[in-house]
Parts: structure tokens; sequence; C-alpha cells
């Protein structure tokens, strides 16, 4: 898959995200003026078998249908059994790179994750998510939060127009907020070392495979000087 047909992808995500959460869930009054989530919006959140089994393009649509739900509006309150409800979907989707990958392509791009990356805290990203990410494998989520920073950031190097620029350095940053919740965790700094030295052209026995697989990478995507230094920068925290 090249870098444009990347960028489609997380178009196509983002229009799809776009069309789900405009969909206006009935809501019940409860106490003074608050607000609490009906079966009817729970209804949308995907079972925990189609998280598990389906392909990368079913899971953008799975994402679309979590979103609203990770991100509650209007004073919505959300109970314990629907967030133990909807950490569950999570930690399914969590477990196969098809699942993950889509998830990401979501929500990287989405309007909510936007806000967080906008309010430029880490602790904005929600508990739920945060406790899944942490919870899955991390021989399967590192390596893609790794490519979360990594593809938007040479994204970022390639673009001329304004607009396609900051988008791309948006979803950069809002993938450095997810590598954040792996810090400490040895394979994502081992990952993160792989690819500064890829970036730099040096290697190290110690990460020989590791590095073997991002240069792999980097030349798949084509990546140059240009985008190596960007890179090298981004991922520079994480070394």
């Amino acid at each position: 898959m090249n870098v444009s047909l990347s960028l489609l992808l997380l178009l196509l995500a983002v229009l799809h995200h776009q069309t789900v959460d405009s969909f206006t869930t009935a809501t019940n009054s409860v106490g003074r003026g608050v607000k609490r989530t009906t079966t009817a919006r729970w209804n949308t959140l995907p079972t925990v078998q189609e998280v598990s089994q389906d392909d990368f393009m079913k899971q953008l649509g799975h994402t679309a249908r979590i979103l609203p739900l990770l991100h509650p509006t209007n004073g919505t309150v959300v109970s314990q059994e629907e967030l133990n409800a909807l950490r569950r979907v999570l930690e399914e989707q969590f477990k196969h790179s098809e699942g993950i990958r889509g998830f990401f392509a979501v929500y990287l791009t989405s309007s909510e994750s936007l806000l967080v990356e906008e309010n430029d805290d880490d602790d904005n990203v929600p508990r739920v998510l945060r406790e899944a990410i942490v919870a899955a494998d991390p021989k399967i989520m590192v390596p893609l939060a790794c490519m979360n920073v990594v593809m938007p950031t040479a994204m970022t190097s390639l673009h001329t127009h304004p607009d396609l620029k900051e988008c791309a350095a948006k979803t950069a940053n809002n993938g450095k907020k997810i590598l954040r919740l792996l810090r400490g965790n040895r394979l994502m700094m081992d990952n993160c070392r792989a690819i500064a030295r890829v970036c730099d052209g040096t290697a190290g026995v110690e990460e020989e495979e590791l590095i073997k697989y991002w240069d792999s990478f980097f030349c798949n995507y084509k990546y140059g000087p240009m985008e190596k230094e960007a890179i090298a920068l981004a991922m520079a925290e994480f070394c």
C-alpha cells in the first residue's frame, strides 16, 4: 500500500465516521437535567465477534460506531456496565492487526481525537481506551503504534498544501499520544531505537531483526532523507 492509498483510506475513514456520528440517539433525563445514554445508542456498539473476526475495511465501520461512545457529549452519563461492554469490545479489537489498524485509521483523524490533540493533554485519551491499549499484546500493538507516528510524519514532510500538511501533523501528534501510553515498555523502546537507527543509517547488533524490519518498511514506502529526518525528530522523545 503506497502513501497516497494510505491517505485515501484515512480520508474515507473520516467521512464514514462523520456519517455515523451525525446519527442522533435518544436520551433520557435523569436527576437534574443530567442525560444518560439509552439502549438505542448502545445498540450501535459492534459485537465482540464482529471486531474479533472482521477485516480492515469492516473495522473502519466498527470504529465509527465506537467513537461516539468513547467521547460522549452533551452531559451524557455512561454507566459502569456500558464502560465494561466498551472495554471488552476494544480489548477484542486490539487482539489482531486488522482491528488495531482499522481503529486507529479512524480514531487518529476523528474530530474527537483532534480535540484531544488540541488540548495537548495525554490524560484526555479516554481511560477505557488507555487501558485497552496497555492491555494489548505489545508484539502486535507496539509496531502499529509506531507506524501511527511514522506514516503521518512522513506525509507532513511530503505535502506542500498547507491544509494537508496541518492534517498530517495533527494525526502524527495524536499518534504520539497513543505511543506515550506504552512508554516504559521494552519492546516500544527497542522499536523506536531501531527506527532512529534506520533514519540515521546506523545499526545495532542487539536490534538487528527490528532494524531489518523497519528498513524494509521504509524502503517499501520509499522514504528518503527528508522523510527520515522528520521521522527521527518525531521519534526522538521515545528513544
